[in-house]
């Protein structure tokens, strides 16, 4: 079955097969990690040739140092889709078997449950975040023959990083934890941030 295997071994048709049925994953969480994946690989895309082209001859051992980080980010972002499905599949088993159990601990398990959920869209959050300044760079020094692809690389980097946010904040309202709900408050204004200011970059310093 197509749901057994890892979703970077399925053909495109599967993946989105899955998707637009009624199981309860893959959904957002593995969208957003798509989104990272497909940023980052667009992101190499550019940066291959960037250093392929003499006249960017000043940037291209940058741009050997950010497609290894690309090509690494965009594992980390595929393995990210499935832990995240597999992440939300226990939650909503763990829903279904504390219903019985006493308050204090039914509530103890649901806490659990939950920011195991958000987890991984904080990490895909984060990731993503920490990468923007270098899709900035490629942006502003790479190849300017494939500049709709470098921006494009940027939108789905912003993307993953929005989808990520609305996946923290949908579970992060089940959790009765106030030092934790302020931590991922704090991490949710920097991940904004670090969106604002690519954004600034792609209205302001652009050209296509």
């Amino acid at each position: 079955m197509a749901d057994e295997k890892a979703f970077r071994q399925m053909t495109i048709d599967d993946f989105l097969d899955d998707l637009g049925s009624s199981k309860p994953a893959p959904g957002g969480g593995a969208c957003a990690g798509l989104m990272g994946a497909q940023a980052c690989a667009l992101a190499e895309m550019v940066c291959n040739l960037t250093i392929s082209n003499k006249n960017y001859a000043e940037f291209h051992e940058k741009a050997k140092e950010y497609l290894e980080v690309f090509q690494f980010a965009r594992s980390i972002f595929l393995d990210l889709m499935d832990e995240d499905a597999k992440n939300f599949r226990e939650l909503m088993a763990t829903l279904r078997t504390i219903r019985n159990l006493p308050l204090e601990e039914r509530q103890e398990k649901q806490l659990e449950a939950f920011k195991k959920a958000i987890s991984v869209p904080q990490q895909m959050a984060q990731t993503m975040s920490d990468l923007l300044p270098s899709f900035t760079n490629i942006l502003l020094k790479g190849n300017k023959n494939v500049i709709s692809d470098a921006v494009m690389a940027a939108q789905n980097a912003i993307a993953c990083v929005h989808a990520s946010i609305i996946n923290v904040k949908i579970n992060l309202k089940y959790i009765d934890d106030e030092f934790y709900e302020h931590e991922m408050k704090d991490a949710i204004t920097s991940w904004e941030n670090a969106v604002s200011a690519i954004d600034a970059v792609l209205t302001y310093q652009v050209d296509l």
